[in-house]
């Protein structure tokens, strides 16, 4: 698929920039024009995000691009195709073609279809609008070739998220879990919920104490979760339900109503 298309696109989540790359794109990719899509962008604080994408474009060489994936997010996204067609002719040494063809690539669930729908909306009313969802697995096969501009045409191909993430270590599967690329239960949701937990705690975010109702923060990821409970009701004959509470922690988590983290050392 590479080989027929003229830039390629990989959306990453902004959370993970590193452990959700793909482990042999640069490989995959070599040669061919390639831009960094930095999705999820508005859960990550503002500085960190800066510094994160000068650091991948100047050690990469290519263009990176941040963004929450909404509709106010049209005009940029609209920016960042034409670059692609800019850099496909440029490495095609060739005039303007009559059409050009973008690869969609990344790992499950990092926005991939939520980029295209941007497009798909403005351009035919949402038909054939790509599904979406807050787990991975959604896009089940690459799809039909969609037109996301009439001017230059460009034409997209969204895949599954079938691209291997950076799994060498017990770790980078807990942040992986933690932003819903693999389900929570890979690793177990307490144990997700306590990973998070340790980065809000190491960033200085705190506002899962109110949101739990402590008087504030704590590295006791069993005292948060019960705290939560016994607010919102997550109880089971007087006691609070822990797996339901580290679910509730985890989707917050993936909502940003806990604060803005990076789950990085960079």
């Amino acid at each position: 698929m590479t080989r027929v298309t003229d830039c390629i696109i990989e959306v990453h989540d902004a959370r993970i920039p590193f452990t959700s790359r793909n482990t042999y794109a640069n490989q995959s990719y070599a040669g061919r024009p390639r831009i960094l899509l930095l999705a999820k962008a508005d859960l990550v604080s503002p500085h960190e995000l800066d510094m994160i994408c000068k650091q991948i474009s100047v050690k990469e060489g290519i263009p990176v691009c941040a963004t929450s994936n909404t509709v106010k997010q049209k005009r940029k996204f609209r920016g960042l195709i034409k670059d692609g067609v800019s850099m496909a002719n440029a490495d095609q040494l060739t005039i303007a073609k009559p059409h050009y063809t973008f690869f969609v690539s990344g790992i499950p669930n990092v926005g991939k279809s939520s980029f295209i729908n941007t497009f798909k909306k403005n351009l035919d009313h949402d038909k054939n609008k790509l599904k979406v969802a807050p787990h991975p697995g959604v896009t089940k096969k690459i799809s039909n070739r969609l037109k996301i501009l009439d001017a230059p045409k460009v034409y997209i191909y969204d895949t599954p998220g079938v691209n291997l993430p950076v799994l060498d270590n017990p770790e980078s599967i807990m942040k992986l879990a933690a932003c819903g690329a693999v389900p929570t239960t890979v690793v177990g949701q307490i144990q997700a919920a306590d990973y998070i937990l340790f980065w809000l705690n190491r960033k200085g975010q705190y506002k899962y104490a109110f949101q739990c109702g402590l008087a504030g923060p704590s590295n006791n990821i069993i005292e948060v979760l019960a705290y939560y409970a016994r607010r919102r009701n997550l109880m089971l004959h007087g006691k609070p339900i822990i797996n339901d509470a580290a679910e509730h922690f985890v989707a917050m988590f993936n909502k940003g109503e806990l604060g803005q983290v990076i789950l990085e050392d960079f």
